[in-house]
C-alpha cells in the first residue's frame, strides 16, 4: 500500500510542474508571449537627439531621406520628369528653446505631360507619402520666370511637446512645352534677319544648364573644360539638340584678371601649344568647334594662333573669336589658313540685369536685320536665361531668326 501511495505523489508533482510551466509561457512577458513576429514596441520619433559640446540638435536627416525617396516615387507614377534639382543642409534654432533642427532638403523642378493634371499629382503624393511625410501645401508660384505650381512636402512633429515643420521638397510642376515651329513664329512679311547666340563659361555650376537647354531654338554652347559641371552641360545641350563648342581658356592681358588653371599662354612652346588645345578638345564630347574663353592676349600673338588653329584644322573644327581684345588677330589667321570663322558683334550680359539683357537682345536683333546675320556672345547665367526665353517671341515676331554659330562660319 506505501508503495501504491508514493507512486500517486510523483503523478501530483509532476502535473503541477507541468501547470507551472504552461502558466509561465503564457503569462504576460513569459518567453512564449515575447514571438518573434511581435518586437517590443520602439520610438516613433522621426528625430535623434545629437549634442555637440553645449547645443543640442534634433536632427531630421534620415526622415527627411525617407520623404526624398517616397516622393520620388510618386514622380515616377506621375510621370514627371526631373528637369533641374538641388540640395542644401538646413539646420536652424529652436523657438524659445536651447538648441537646433537638421534636416536634409531638395528644390526640384519637374515637368508633366500637357494632358496631366497638378491635382492628380498632389493626390498620388498624398496617398504615397503616407505616414512618413505630408503635402504642406501647394499654390502657383514662378521658377525662373516660368508659371508653375509649388508643392510643398516635408515633415511635421512633435518634439518635446512642441509642433515642428520642416519641408524638406520643394516641387515646381509645370507642363511640358511642345516643341515649336519656328517658321511659324516668324511674321508674314517673312525672316528679316538671322542671329546666332553662344553661351559662355558652362561648366563652372549646374543651375543654368537646364534652363537654357531647355529653350526650344537653336543655342550653342560654349563650354569649359576640366570643371565639375563640364561634361552634363555637353551631353545635356547634345541631348536637346543644341550645338556644343570648347570655350578654350587663353592667356588675358591682365595679370590681376583670374585666369584658368589650364590656359594657352604667349610662354608656351609650339608643341605645348598643339598639345594643350588637343586634350581640351578631347575632354568635351560632340563638340563642332571652338571659341576662345578670356584670351585678350593670346589671341593678339600671331604664332599662339597659328598653333591653335593648326591643333583645329587637323581636327575639321570652326573657331570663333570671341573680341575680348580689339587687336585680336584671331579670325584674320583664321582665313589665311582657311579654317571657317567668325567673330562676336556684342556681348549680351555685362550687365547681369535682366531689363539689361533684353536691351541687349533688341540691340543684336537690330543688327541682325541691319545686317542679315549677326553672332552675339551672353553667359551661362539664369538671368541671361530668363531674358532670352521672354525676349524670342518679340524678336521672332521683328523676323529675326535664331540659328547655330556653325552656320555663320566661313
Amino acid at each position: 500500500m506505501a508503495k501504491k501511495s508514493s507512486s500517486k505523489t510523483v503523478w501530483i508533482l509532476a502535473a503541477l510542474v507541468c501547470a507551472a510551466m504552461v502558466l509561465y509561457w503564457l503569462a504576460p512577458g513569459g518567453e512564449k508571449s515575447r514571438s518573434p513576429q511581435q518586437p517590443q514596441a520602439q520610438t516613433q520619433e522621426k528625430y535623434k537627439m545629437e549634442k555637440s559640446g553645449a547645443t543640442t540638435a534634433a536632427d531630421f536627416t534620415a526622415a527627411a531621406w525617407q520623404v526624398h525617396g517616397l516622393v520620388d516615387d510618386a514622380l515616377v507614377t506621375g510621370k514627371a520628369k526631373i528637369k533641374n534639382q538641388q540640395e542644401q543642409k538646413r539646420e536652424v534654432p529652436r523657438q524659445g528653446v536651447e538648441g537646433t533642427i537638421r534636416w536634409h532638403a531638395r528644390q526640384t523642378l519637374v515637368t508633366i505631360p500637357q494632358g496631366s493634371s497638378t491635382d492628380k499629382l498632389k493626390e498620388l503624393m498624398v496617398k504615397t507619402l503616407a505616414q512618413k511625410g505630408q503635402v504642406l501645401g501647394s499654390a502657383p508660384d514662378q521658377y525662373r520666370g516660368a508659371n508653375v505650381i509649388r508643392f510643398d512636402v516635408g515633415l511635421k512633429d512633435s518634439l518635446e511637446g512642441d509642433t515642428v515643420t520642416m519641408i524638406t521638397d520643394r516641387i515646381y510642376v509645370m507642363k511640358e512645352q511642345a516643341a515649336a515651329d519656328n517658321s511659324k513664329q516668324l511674321p508674314a512679311g517673312g525672316e528679316r534677319g538671322k542671329l546666332a547666340i553662344v553661351l559662355d563659361d558652362f561648366g563652372y555650376n549646374y543651375d543654368p544648364i537646364d534652363a537654357l537647354a531647355a529653350i526650344d531654338r537653336p543655342l550653342t554652347f560654349a563650354i569649359l573644360p576640366y570643371h565639375p559641371y563640364s561634361q552634363l552641360a555637353a551631353t545635356k545641350a547634345l541631348a536637346a539638340k543644341h550645338q556644343v563648342m570648347l570655350h578654350l581658356p587663353m592667356e588675358p592681358m591682365s595679370t590681376t584678371e583670374q585666369q584658368e588653371k589650364t590656359s594657352i599662354t604667349t610662354g608656351m612652346s609650339d608643341s605645348e601649344i598643339q598639345q594643350t588645345v588637343v586634350n581640351a578638345v578631347q575632354n568635351i564630347p560632340g563638340l563642332i568647334g571652338v571659341n576662345n574663353h578670356q584670351g585678350s592676349k593670346a589671341t593678339a600673338d600671331k604664332r599662339v594662333m597659328r598653333n591653335v588653329l593648326s591643333a583645329l584644322k587637323s581636327r575639321n573644327l570652326f573657331f570663333i573669336d570671341s573680341r575680348t581684345n580689339g587687336q585680336s588677330v584671331a579670325a584674320q589667321t583664321a582665313r589665311e589658313m582657311n579654317i571657317p570663322t567668325s567673330e562676336n558683334e556684342l556681348f549680351l550680359d555685362n550687365n547681369n540685369d535682366v531689363e539689361a539683357i533684353k536691351q541687349q537682345l533688341r540691340t543684336a536683333g537690330s543688327i541682325a536685320v541691319r545686317d542679315g546675320t549677326a553672332l552675339v556672345i551672353g553667359h551661362a547665367r539664369p538671368n541671361t536665361a530668363i531674358a532670352l526665353k521672354e525676349m524670342i517671341p518679340e524678336l521672332e515676331a521683328d523676323g529675326v531668326r535664331l540659328i547655330f554659330a556653325s552656320d555663320l562660319v566661313k
